[in-house]
């Protein structure tokens, strides 16, 4: 657990049987004590500079002040060791877990502290946070990029990789883009949130076409238990080559790869 504790820069320990979490005093950006999860962890843990931006940064396609802009309304961070932190927020604004590589800050601690086997952790769909109460689209949207339509509701698009969602969120901003982050945690009741919007997923491609199908299926279900205009987008099932689904792309690596050809 204080390994885990360092890679994020804070001090983990055991004092009279309560979990303390400290900022590591050699690390300049961590001034406050905090409870993990929490809105003062994510302060101390933003980052703005990402690897995943610079393809499109180097195509002329995005700016680094696009960069910029999406880690910041996506409260992004990162390790000290420079993985990027993709924290899930849900539409109360209440921090819930975060997503680091292939890893949970939550599992990482639980599998550590026996103390923490009790902690209910619950997740959300990546990006949940944008949504706003009145349902038209953030101020700071319209303010960075072309003025949007706001008298209508932003349609929402879903795929699964949190650093794809940001880079397509800048991209095209007309949509709230959310990533399901694993297949593991979809279930109906993830886009209960979503209940009276548009929503697109869009899944990985595959060879056999069993992703796709998956999706059509909790599609199907999803829409007999809440109220949601719910689709799956089909672009990587109709123009993907067989290499790209033997790769199994998503819809961002489709949009690269076909600027650099």
């Amino acid at each position: 657990m204080k390994a885990i504790g360092r890679e994020i820069g804070l001090d983990v320990s055991m004092v009279n049987q309560q979990l303390h979490i400290i900022p590591l005093a050699s690390d300049i950006r961590h001034r406050s004590d905090f409870i993990l999860p929490s809105k003062p962890m994510i302060d101390v843990c933003r980052a703005d500079d990402f690897d995943f931006f610079q393809p499109f940064i180097d195509s002329g396609k995005l700016t680094v002040e696009h960069m910029h802009h999406a880690a910041e309304r996506y409260y992004l961070g990162k390790t000290r060791s420079g993985q990027p932190i993709f924290w899930m927020i849900d539409d109360m604004q209440t921090p819930l877990d975060a997503h680091i590589g292939d890893s949970w800050i939550s599992t990482r601690l639980k599998t550590r502290e026996p103390l923490l086997k009790y902690w209910q952790v619950q997740h959300c769909l990546f990006g949940l946070h944008l949504l706003m109460s009145d349902g038209r689209c953030m101020k700071e949207d319209v303010a960075f990029h072309e003025p949007l339509n706001m008298n209508r509701e932003p349609s929402i698009a879903i795929l699964e990789s949190e650093a794809s969602a940001v880079v397509l969120s800048e991209l095209f901003p007309e949509c709230i883009w959310m990533a399901y982050a694993t297949t593991l945690h979809l279930s109906p009741d993830l886009f209960a949130p979503l209940e009276g919007r548009t929503v697109t997923l869009y899944p990985r491609t595959d060879p056999t076409l069993s992703t796709y199908l998956f999706f059509e299926e909790l599609v199907d279900v999803t829409r007999r238990q809440y109220d949601i205009d719910l689709t799956v987008d089909s672009t990587l099932e109709d123009h993907a080559t067989n290499d790209q689904k033997e790769r199994c792309i998503d819809i961002l690596d489709f949009i690269l790869e076909s600027l650099n050809k």
